[in-house]
């Protein structure tokens, strides 16, 4: 049987974590909580908030088991190959994304499926205007626009989601892409 992992793509405050937890949730399927040595945000509080949180010096403990690591403005954020065969979503950005398709095409019985959430420019800074540091995320928007503006070879670009409307629909959209996806292969 094939494991497939839903890829969840989209620039910063574009909704990606909110999306996939109404879908996990509706599902009953898990979420792979990277691990990151970012701060904390006000609202990710106890361990239901995306990430296993740890400092800059553990991760070299991690080093040979990385799947996919993205370095940020001022922190990295990584997956290990059992997190993501433990898991049903990956909450990812294009150049992880790019890396994780090379690193896991030998894998057996392992399906990326790649899900990209559009935003609008102005939804995005209202968005990120409501989060505890808009410089912050501001120098991380500016570092995405390179690396969302590039082309990944092997990145096909399997499902665009609009969440600039109503995050309702976004999330149906993604449950719809989930539920279709379950009957193939």
């Amino acid at each position: 049987m094939t494991h497939k992992v839903y890829c969840i793509i989209g620039r910063t405050a574009s909704g990606k974590t909110t999306i996939v937890d109404a879908v996990a949730k509706n599902l009953n399927m898990n979420i792979l909580q990277s691990y990151t040595t970012r701060s904390r945000r006000s609202n990710e509080v106890g361990d239901n908030c995306g990430h296993t949180f740890i400092s800059a010096s553990e991760v070299s403990k991690y080093r040979n088991d990385m799947i996919a690591c993205t370095e940020r403005v001022g922190y990295c954020s990584f997956a290990t190959k059992q997190q993501l065969m433990d898991n049903d979503f990956y909450v990812i950005n294009p150049s992880g994304f790019a890396e994780l398709l090379e690193k896991t095409k030998n894998i057996p019985n392992l399906r990326l499926i790649d899900i990209w959430i559009r935003c609008d420019s102005d939804t995005l800074m209202k968005r990120a205007k409501r989060r505890d540091n808009y410089d912050d995320w501001f120098a991380n928007f500016k570092k995405e626009e390179q690396e969302f503006m590039k082309f990944y070879p092997g990145v096909n670009y399997s499902y665009i989601v609009n969440n600039s409307g109503k995050l309702s629909d976004a999330i149906e959209e993604v449950q719809r892409i989930v539920q279709l996806e379950k009957y193939k292969d």
